[in-house]
């Protein structure tokens, strides 16, 4: 293992100096009340990453006031003075742990929801209307809202809003801020050519368009001077068409450089679907995603800088320093999996360190729906009120769990801690359940990762693992447990359908585990997210691939955030997978399936393999006829509901902590 010595090195930037090159990125929790306010909630979220080892903790997308900036319900503002107490507050709390706190401070201009502004319009440099708001306003079948052009008053009012929200902050106790120039929101709106076609001064030149933003530089320094070091969170590359790109982009932090200590290289636009999983990569892309971005501006400007995009540990990102790529690096969902990871790491406990999986659980529609954060396999994420401590069992039980997917094995692990007898039952000779299938594709080594962890840690922990055992009604009884927690899974729905039983036809799962293959030419039979995974790693194997099913266009992989979505779909397009959707799946036979299309038109599509991803059937029948053979049950996971890896993990947790 590296020794880590250079991530771990204290770094003077502004008028700071930070313990280590490790930052806790912006990221929205929808953790404050819902006009804005600090709560304890916020407070031991973000306290936790400084307990963790963290150097720079920074608090995410703070607007400049509570009616026109927000672009959510419960996010964080500035409005005026009535915030101050609490963010001091804050403030003391990450501090008292030896990190630096930031916060990062915006104006969301055309992004602004509909639902805040109850009825009036957003303000940008331009009319016009973001792709995000046109798909919106398809998918909830309301007319699109205009943008209204910021005039000058709008501007300079805009301008004064930032500098009085860095007063507020300074005024707080903050050493640090950072302002929010990426990602599409207002500023970005002004420097970028995709959303500014003003003829002003503010618009056409580089020159013009970054004047927006040196104006708001210039308004902040004349405020507070240098008693706040700022950090500007940039775009590398919009990726847009008409946006800003690399070689624009190092220009422009040229032009601001003088007035900034520290440049945030990240990428993309929330302002289009279609670009937004750049900002926070999902799983399917590979590790260390913008790095290089950040190492061409590095080498071009003179100001410190910071990199973000999945860096999943800690010697990715001690290589990054030491390459001289960076500066300082951002991880953010990697601290949010494990807050600890720092410490963990420093006593020399890395096995200990639980892996984020890049599932996108922790941003995108839930944040929309400002919802509270959460992480998949960290439970406690937002939570660390409740949870601050894990007590002991007050009366040591007897617990039999049946099941070794992610629901049992995490319901062992955290039953066992707290000093319960735990015996887990799994009926196969290996512990997953069908987290093994999804671990098992090419393009997730998250999952592999995670569901490596997860076994290790149950084998680790004081339950004990019978594999290769059915936990039947009569082995049960035997053990006559005081709890029984049933986590028995799902099992692959299988269709009525003329020709199920064929030799062409298998399941998603069989593929995924290695236990057959297909042939050249594949249909895959459902369009959710196990359906176009597989179909992917089928094309990625060789073969021709269809999908079928009767959703539409817009269901398709819909039981995944839209950030995954997005991304899966291009992939599929890049891969030259057809999705036919609206049709229905009439026969199978020995040349392919025969389908009918929603004109009742019957199509024969040829095909050397049919596979089945019509969705999951919970083994909840069984788990009924178990429920009686112990004083307290419960029911967990897929055979409760099928959900995704959340629902297991949060269920287990939830079940276990209370027994």
């Amino acid at each position: 293992m590296r020794t880590l010595k250079h991530l771990l090195s204290p770094f003077k930037f502004g008028k700071m100096e930070v313990r280590n090159r490790i930052e806790v990125p912006p990221m929205l929790s929808c953790l404050s009340t819902p006009d804005g306010y600090v709560t304890r909630d916020l407070i031991e979220f973000y306290k936790a990453f400084a307990k963790g080892g963290a150097g720079i903790v920074t608090v995410g997308d703070t607007a400049i006031d509570a009616e026109y900036a927000r672009g959510h319900f419960a996010q964080m503002q500035l409005g005026d003075d009535s915030v101050i107490t609490g963010l001091n507050e804050l403030v003391e709390a990450v501090e008292r742990y030896g990190a630096k706190i930031s916060i990062e401070i915006n104006h969301s201009g055309r992004l602004v929801s509909h639902r805040m502004l109850k009825g009036k319009s957003p303000i940008g440099p331009s009319p016009i209307i973001s792709a995000r708001e046109e798909i919106a306003a398809l998918m909830e079948g309301r007319k699109k809202v205009p943008v209204i052009e910021m005039n000058q008053d709008m501007i300079d009012q805009v301008i004064e809003g930032f500098a009085n929200a860095c007063q507020r902050c300074l005024l707080a106790g903050f050493e640090m801020v950072m302002i929010h120039g990426g990602h599409g929101q207002l500023i970005n709106q002004f420097t970028s050519p995709s959303s500014n076609r003003r003829k002003d001064q503010y618009g056409g030149s580089l020159e013009n368009r970054a004047r927006f933003a040196l104006e708001v530089l210039t308004a902040i320094r004349k405020k507070v001077g240098n008693r706040l070091t700022i950090e500007y969170r940039i775009s590398a590359d919009e990726l847009i068409p008409d946006g800003m790109h690399e070689e624009e982009t190092i220009e422009f932090i040229k032009i601001i450089e003088d007035k900034i200590d520290l440049v945030h290289a990240s990428l993309g636009v929330v302002s289009d679907p279609k670009y937004a999983p750049y900002m926070a990569q999902p799983t399917y892309f590979p590790y260390q995603y913008n790095v290089k971005r950040a190492e061409k501006i590095k080498k071009a400007v003179k100001i410190p800088v910071t990199c973000v995009g999945s860096i999943m540990d800690l010697e990715m990102a001690d290589k990054i320093i030491a390459d001289g790529k960076a500066d300082i690096v951002a991880m953010g969902r990697a601290q949010l999996a494990d807050p600890e990871i720092i410490n963990k790491t420093l006593r020399g406990e890395t096995e200990e360190v639980r892996p984020c999986t890049r599932c996108g659980t922790c941003g995108s529609s839930r944040v929309t729906d400002s919802y509270k954060i959460r992480c998949a396999v960290n439970p406690i994420i937002g939570r660390e009120i409740e949870f601050a401590k894990i007590e002991p069992a007050v009366k040591k039980k007897k617990i039999v769990i049946v099941g070794g997917g992610p629901a049992g094995l995490e319901a062992a692990i955290i039953a066992s801690s707290r000093g319960h007898n735990v015996t887990l039952f799994e009926k196969q000779n290996q512990l997953g359940g069908n987290l093994l299938a999804a671990a098992a594709h090419s393009f997730k080594p998250d999952m592999k990762r995670y569901l490596s962890w997860l076994i290790k840690k149950a084998q680790n922990s004081k339950a004990t693992i019978r594999l290769s055992s059915e936990a039947t009604a009569d082995v049960i009884k035997a053990l006559k447990p005081d709890t029984l927690i049933l986590a028995l899974g799902s099992e692959p729905l299988i269709p009525k359908i003329p020709g199920i039983n064929k030799n062409n036809v298998v399941t998603a799962k069989d593929i995924a585990m290695g236990l057959t293959k297909t042939g050249k030419k594949a249909i895959v039979v459902g369009a959710g997210l196990t359906g176009c995974e597989i179909a992917l790693e089928i094309a990625l194997q060789g073969s021709r691939v269809k999908i079928i099913d009767l959703i539409c266009e817009q269901e398709i992989a819909k039981d995944t955030n839209l950030t995954n979505r997005m991304y899966l779909r291009e992939l599929l397009n890049r891969n030259h997978i057809e999705i036919i959707t609206e049709v229905k799946l009439e026969e199978i036979n020995k040349n392919g399936v025969l389908i009918i299309d929603k004109n009742r038109n019957k199509l024969q599509i040829s095909a050397d393999t049919i596979v089945l991803a019509s969705g999951a059937m919970p083994l909840s029948q069984r788990a009924k006829k178990l429920s009686k053979l112990a004083p307290e049950t419960y029911i967990i996971g897929d055979c409760y509901k099928t959900r995704n890896l959340m629902g297991a993990i949060h269920d287990a947790f939830n079940v276990a902590v209370e027994i």
